[in-house]
């Protein structure tokens, strides 16, 4: 697997060489996502054993590193890390104002030396991946001459992986933060829990597959047997990530697919199935508070991130009439009011998919600050979300859902149409303007429905893998991209 996964590392071939167009300056280097804005000259910057990763800011040294050690991987030669003046042929590192560029913007400058200069670490970090892809596609890492500036359209870029229905080892999830990371994508969202249709088990819930993939100690038997991850495990990958500039999105889906919570308590709904939490059990609500204190509580605590996902997608969308029937709808409403504030009581921003338009109601739920995956217009309408107050990730169903051999959504993504026709604007049949305030970004999604139905881990990651260059383009270049599709 690691090698199948360093060798997408190299999936940008040389396309397009980087060495200069005869009597005339060097075209715009091939990079995924496409470079925004780019000035050419004349010539090329060799990188050579003697050249050096020179940072005059202590921020930019864990970056430095990081491209060392990238470097090292990928070509097999160490450069030096140091502090001081960058002299020729040397990789200088810069922290400099513009505020042309955001958070995560950078310039990059090829003449006698190479110069990746942004307002902060992140910025600097994406140009350092730039520079890995260029360099990657000439003998002898010949960087063409010239000055790149670019940024992204959105701040969210991310992918969502099933593991509650497939367990993926944690070395295969660290080696995919660093090919996400490779190309732009910033965000990964691990979906915790999740189980089967009971209709592939005799239509019996007892025989039904649900796991939980976290390691519990106030719930001793919650954790699934057939693949979990430690909490060290967790705060070690999230540390990890982040030095890739990918966050861990740690998602517990509750109330709905949540049968393996449902069957350790006995709190499942005799009303909407057993995968349903039973709202109106006094058991329900205090079991889920400790299981998130057990996650985002004490002074260690397991989730780290800026973000944590409740779920509260689908419940009871198979109940003729859900959505009439006020008593439940009011407290499905308390109850997703109830853990965004609890999130947030831990100093975390609440993630969810929402499902309001399909339980409206009087009892208020918090839209301010919370994030939204707009994935299905008729559980989450977006423009209605959007007036609501909530932030909008753009996950449309149709669009952007992989489900490996399952003969619904997509076995692989249709690129060239994602490609020609997608922007995170679209969110099925509702057109947001591009680069709209209220959308922060978007996201292609994995999810093992089938469980047992012969999809390896390799399976899935060649789907991954398949979507992920031209999914990076569109989230971060959005409009903007001009390269022909066959270019990727």
């Amino acid at each position: 697997m690691k090698k199948t996964i360093l060798a997408a590392l190299a999936l940008v071939c040389a396309l397009v060489s980087a060495s200069a167009a005869p009597g005339g300056t060097n075209p715009k280097p091939f990079v995924v996502p496409e470079v925004r804005q780019w000035q050419g000259s004349k010539g090329v910057l060799n990188i050579t054993t003697s050249s050096r990763i020179v940072v005059a800011d202590p921020a930019l040294r864990a970056v430095a590193d990081s491209l060392a050690a990238d470097w090292q991987r990928m070509f097999g030669t160490a450069l030096e890390v140091v502090s001081g003046k960058a002299a020729a042929s040397d990789v200088e590192l810069k922290i400099k104002a513009d505020r042309r560029l955001g958070d995560e913007g950078y310039t990059m400058t090829a003449d006698s030396r190479l110069t990746i200069s942004s307002p902060t670490p992140t910025g600097v970090y994406w140009g350092t991946r730039t520079l890995l892809q260029i360099a990657q596609q000439t003998p002898g890492q010949a960087v063409p001459k010239g000055k790149i500036t670019d940024w992204p359209d959105y701040p969210v870029r991310g992918l969502s992986l099933d593991v509650g229905r497939k367990f993926f080892p944690l070395d295969y999830v660290d080696d995919l933060v660093k090919v996400l990371s490779y190309y732009k994508i910033n965000s990964l969202r691990l979906h915790l829990n999740d189980n089967g249709f009971p209709y592939y088990f005799a239509n019996d819930w007892d025989k039904t597959y649900a796991a939980f993939r976290m390691e519990s100690d106030t719930f001793p038997g919650l954790t699934s047997r057939d693949g979990y991850y430690t909490k060290q495990q967790m705060r070690d990958l999230q540390r990890t990530s982040a030095g890739d500039m990918v966050e861990i999105v740690p998602e517990i889906d509750i109330p709905a697919h949540a049968l393996a919570f449902a069957r350790y308590r006995g709190i499942g709904s005799k009303e909407f199935g057993e995968d349903h939490l039973d709202l109106f059990n006094p058991a329900t609500m205090p079991f889920l508070d400790s299981l998130f204190h057990e996650y985002l509580g004490g002074p260690d605590p397991v989730f780290t991130g800026r973000y944590m996902h409740i779920g509260t997608d689908e419940f009871g969308k198979d109940y003729p009439g859900f959505d009439k029937q006020k008593e439940t709808a009011e407290r499905f409403r308390s109850f997703m009011d109830h853990y965004i504030r609890l999130v947030e009581g831990y100093g975390k921003t609440p993630w969810v998919w929402g499902s309001l338009s399909t339980a409206p109601g009087e009892t208020p739920v918090k839209t301010q600050g919370v994030m939204l995956d707009a994935w299905y217009n008729g559980y989450a309408d977006p423009k209605e979300m959007a007036r609501l107050g909530f932030k909008i990730n753009s996950i449309p169903d149709g669009m952007v859902y992989i489900v490996p051999n399952a003969g619904y959504y997509h076995d692989y993504l249709n690129t060239e149409w994602l490609y020609k026709e997608w922007t995170p604007a679209r969110v099925g049949s509702v057109q947001f303007e591009e680069r709209d305030t209220v959308l922060v970004g978007g996201y292609f999604a994995v999810w093992n429905d089938h469980v047992g139905n012969g999809v390896s881990v390799q399976d899935v990651h060649h789907r991954v893998m398949d979507a992920l260059p031209v999914m990076a383009a569109k989230l971060w270049d959005g409009p903007s991209v001009t390269l022909p599709y066959d270019d990727f």
